[in-house]
């Protein structure tokens, strides 16, 4: 989950609101009918909440470059040599890439390894990838999809 961007959208979202606020309050709601305060507190909120939930959507989704990766790259492995605790979130892997009529080679990743998917990231451990075919150094780590291994 991208923490930062999340954050980014939920304050857009939210200054939006105090903006779409004002001018309720400033133009709209001494111009409406007398009785339909209720309904415009109900709209109001509602739509907050569906602003808020696609706005934390979208902020969750993979980068455009991420995207593209994913529909045009080329499919991997990539098998867990080492890895190493950076902090509470993130973990440097080092990590042997194999590129279908490519030779392996080596590099390191930072990730943020979620607490139970840390098994999937220990030494010897392998995982699916999809490379870019014009530059093999642009690696997108796949881990949530399973591996067919025989």
């Amino acid at each position: 989950m991208n923490h930062e961007r999340i954050l980014r959208a939920v304050a857009f979202v939210a200054a939006g609101y105090v903006l779409v606020l004002v001018v309720w309050a400033t133009w709209l709601r001494p111009h409406t009918e007398p009785g339909t305060l209720p309904y415009q507190l109900t709209a109001l909120v509602a739509g907050f909440a569906v602003a808020l939930g696609v706005a934390m959507m979208v902020a969750n989704r993979r980068t455009a470059e991420e995207r593209a990766l994913a529909k045009k790259g080329i499919e991997g492995w990539a098998r867990v040599e080492a890895a190493r605790k950076i902090d509470d979130t993130s973990t440097e892997l080092h990590l042997e890439f194999t590129v279908p009529g490519a030779d392996s080679f080596a590099g390191r990743i930072v990730y943020r390894i979620p607490p139970d998917e840390a098994t999937r990231f220990e030494p010897g451990q392998t995982l699916p990838i999809m490379v870019d075919p014009s530059d093999h150094h642009r690696v997108l780590l796949l881990p949530g999809q399973p591996l067919d291994q025989e």
